[in-house]
């Protein structure tokens, strides 16, 4: 403890290592300005950690005085105050409050760094800020940043350990590049994170107030012609479709796909959907138990971490059913229907995680559930009068001889996916006319709002309790690094069916959306999951499949190979006089002994080892001439010899009658 304390009152002195330390602060801010967006806060930072870089190196030598120590502790001091009030009341705009603080907390420390041990932990402050970075990096161009600071890891031991090491200087471009392939191949080939996330109460996230200046919008998604209603009901018109753009709403953070879904809609009225006020239960920002009642056995989980690029509704963006959630404001409710309702919009910068149930939604599951309580479910049943009776003869005809539920559901669900063409340009929907009838015997094309539309009105004449699900489809999957880009045009519906004893689930009759129910089960290989739709469909329900055992072999090979090449290019490279005397002065640097310098060659340091402990160097004599007489044939290395300068260099260490100290003579 003492030498550790002594050490880390020593100033140090490589200039080289300060700038490594210099360089990965300064990456790790360019990377937080690139993928947070706090691009003023980060690059005044990086001139400022530069500033204090230069100050520390300056005063190295220098004893610390209470007066710079004072101003330091007022900046940290004023740092915390800037955290608190951002946090509570958004004083500087709420915006990613505590990265913010991580950054300028860097800053200050670095007009303080005088020993090695300040460095260490300026280095690592700069890795917690990567790491934050790293949270809002959603494709493979925040590599480069990894790889940079990385370097400067790497650059700063070989610089610090270069400078007074009495040893043989590491070996660093080899064992780099060993490192990065390594990792590189460990990463593809090895089993992905599958479970609840780890660190989701921790939010780096913009609060949410009913203070907050966020744009107001309606509580319905850019789907469709919308409108307010009346009272509490939201509308959404099947008259019109307004084009959706490619601005990125959301991005999400998964091991697999699934349908991220707002709201529910249960009142249909010939012409549109109103969306009718349920029953609903206030919930805490951390809420961990959050299943109904009704929902089947869970078989997994599937984690998401969720970040919002514009604004949308205040409906929380989730896979159903939800089961926990990590969310940075109070006033949240749990809608009957599985929505979550958050009291004002959600901005961009919000970043919140949600823990979804996954059931076993497997066609003989759901053969098996029992009928429904229509009493129970009267709104879910509702059929207008005005609707044309024709659409329940449809429906008949297509479900006849289907002895079961499931099977009368996936009938009409295939019916229109097959018969009906998928188009955003589709005829105005004329005053007075029935959509779903209009669709179905008319127009014969229609978006997925007329495919939805069509599914549940037919099932509910079925006596099959229905509703419309509205939100976003999975987006643009970024395989590396496992992430969901989902844009405006990805807003989407479809229709949940009730299954007692299961609970709501989600069927799609629009083509080119995954038609039956899966089990969104996380893909546990990175090569299993290479479709966006392969999990939502129950493909990828195995954890690994053929191509997570081919990833893993291939891994497994590729290791193999690398540890095979090393060991044979150690062999060739060493010959036994070079090993032997190699190990011999580790011997020495373990047993604090001299151990041979970089500017000495062996016979100089033999020499010098003389003078000090003479057995040591009548043990190390017989490599030295072996070292030195490596390149004629014929000379043979004397068997053990660095285990004779082992116990040489033990019996000069240890206390002991007969044990020659340094510097004396063995009698």
């Amino acid at each position: 403890m003492r030498r550790l304390t002594q050490g880390a009152r020593i100033p140090e002195q490589s200039l080289d290592g300060r700038l490594a330390v210099f360089g990965a602060a300064a990456i790790a801010d360019v990377a937080m300005a690139v993928t947070a967006g706090a691009t003023i806060t980060a690059l005044a930072c990086v001139v400022l950690v530069g500033l204090g870089h230069r100050v520390s190196w300056r005063g190295r030598n220098k004893p610390r005085t209470l007066a710079g120590q004072s101003l330091l502790g007022l900046l940290v001091l004023a740092c915390l105050v800037y955290l608190v009030a951002d946090l509570t009341i958004g004083v500087f705009g709420g915006a990613l409050p505590q990265a913010k603080f991580a950054v300028l907390m860097q800053a200050v420390t670095s007009f303080d760094l005088k020993s090695r041990r300040n460095l260490f932990t300026h280095l690592w402050h700069s890795a917690l800020i990567l790491y934050v970075g790293a949270l809002f990096a959603w494709n493979p161009y925040f590599l480069p940043f990894v790889l940079g600071w990385a370097g400067c890891l790497f650059a700063f031991l070989y610089f610090t350990r270069r400078e007074g090491s009495r040893g043989p200087r590491p070996r660093l471009a080899r064992w780099t590049v060993a490192w990065l392939v390594v990792s590189g191949v460990l990463f593809v080939g090895m089993p992905h994170f599958a479970g609840r996330p780890i660190a989701v109460p921790l939010l780096v996230s913009i609060p949410l107030s009913d203070q907050s200046t966020a744009e107001v919008l309606p509580s319905v998604l850019p789907l469709v012609g919308s409108a307010p209603g009346a009272g509490d009901e939201q509308s959404i018109n099947l008259r019109v479709r307004g084009r959706l753009g490619e601005e990125v709403m959301f991005r999400v953070r998964a091991p697999a796909s699934a349908y991220w879904r707002g709201y529910t809609l249960q009142r249909y009225t010939g012409q549109s959907w109103a969306r009718v006020s349920r029953v609903a239960r206030p919930i805490s920002p951390v809420s961990t138990d959050l299943s109904a009642d009704d929902e089947g056995p869970i078989i997994g989980t599937l984690p998401q971490s969720i970040f919002i690029e514009n604004p949308v509704p205040a409906d929380v963006l989730v896979a159903y059913p939800v089961k926990e959630l990590y969310f940075p404001a109070r006033g949240l409710a749990l809608v009957e229907t599985g929505t979550v309702h958050s009291p004002i919009p959600l901005r961009r910068g919000v970043n919140y995680s949600a823990v979804s149930a996954v059931r076993d939604l497997s066609p003989q599951h759901l053969r098996g559930a029992a009928p429904i309580d229509i009493q129970a479910h009267v709104l879910d049943l509702q059929v207008p009068r005005s609707m044309p009776g024709r659409v329940g003869d449809l429906a008949t005809q297509v479900a006849a001889g289907k002895t079961n539920e499931y099977d009368r559901v996936a009938a009409i669900t295939n019916y229109l996916r097959t018969r009906y063409r998928y188009s955003l340009d589709t005829p105005r929907l004329p005053s007075g006319a029935d959509a779903v009838d209009r669709f179905l015997f008319s127009d014969r094309v229609g978006y997925c709002e007329q495919f939805a539309s069509a599914l549940a009105m037919m099932l509910r004449t079925q006596h099959i309790a229905s509703r419309l699900a509205v939100g976003y489809s999975t987006g643009q999957r970024d395989n590396l690094t496992a992430t969901f880009t989902v844009e405006a045009r990805d807003a989407h519906a479809w229709v949940e069916v009730l299954f007692p004893g299961v609970g709501w689930v989600p069927f799609d009759a629009s083509p080119g959306f995954a038609e039956l129910p899966g089990n969104h089960l996380p893909a546990r290989w990175l090569l299993s999951d290479l479709s966006p739709q392969l999990a939502f469909t129950g493909l990828a329900g195995a954890p690994g499949g053929a191509a997570g055992v081919g990833g893993s072999l291939l891994a497994v090979a590729v290791l193999v190979l690398l540890v095979v090449g090393w060991r044979r290019s150690r062999l060739i490279a060493r010959t036994p006089p070079v090993r032997s005397y190699q190990w011999a002065q580790r011997w020495l640097h373990w047993l604090r002994l001299p151990a041979r310098r970089p500017d000495q060659t062996p016979s100089e340091h033999l020499d010098l080892l003389q003078q000090s402990a003479p057995a040591v160097a009548a043990a190390l004599a017989p490599l030295v001439r072996a070292l030195e007489d490596a390149s004629f044939a014929g000379f043979e290395v004397p068997r053990h010899s660095c285990l004779q300068v082992a116990r040489a260099g033990l019996r000069q260490r240890l206390p002991g009658p007969t044990v020659a100290r340094p510097g004396s003579v063995e009698g």
